[in-house]
């Protein structure tokens, strides 16, 4: 399979997590990452001057959360491609963040390749749910 190339920016509290993502996508050859932060304010401050394809939130996050942040990037750039990354599978919140333009929805305890996946379908405009995530409205 040929994978687009494309710029990437993560927010998460989880250094941990965090920091496990970003070992992971090392071995992603098509994506550069452009910026990681523990919260959205900080995300916002290192990638407002040059926007990369694609903005990995953690929903819960201190200063910022992930759905001020959404809003925040889809009211002022709203071309941008965000994929939200948490524990809480909560259909009505993912029905929710569907409504404000959210376009991918990843489990946290996903497969590194389903990641790859999420992330090239938001590269191409199309949107990703983990499969375990019952909405009605998928892409």
């Amino acid at each position: 399979m040929e994978y687009q190339p494309l710029t990437l920016a993560i927010a998460d509290d989880h250094n941990l997590f965090r920091k496990g993502v970003l070992e992971l996508l090392k071995a992603f050859e098509e994506i550069t990452l452009v910026a990681d932060a523990c919260n959205g304010a900080e995300l916002l401050e290192k990638i407002e001057p040059h926007l990369p394809d694609v903005v990995v939130l953690d929903l819960e996050m201190p200063e910022m959360d992930g759905v001020a942040t959404s809003r925040y990037l889809l009211s002022k750039y709203p071309d941008v491609k965000i994929l939200i990354m948490s524990t809480y599978g909560d259909e009505a919140l993912v029905d929710n963040l569907l409504e404000e333009g959210v376009r991918g929805y990843l489990l946290k305890n996903s497969e590194p390749d389903e990641l790859r996946q999420a992330l090239q379908a938001l590269k191409a405009s199309k949107g990703y749910f983990s499969p375990a995530i019952k909405i009605e409205n998928r892409f």
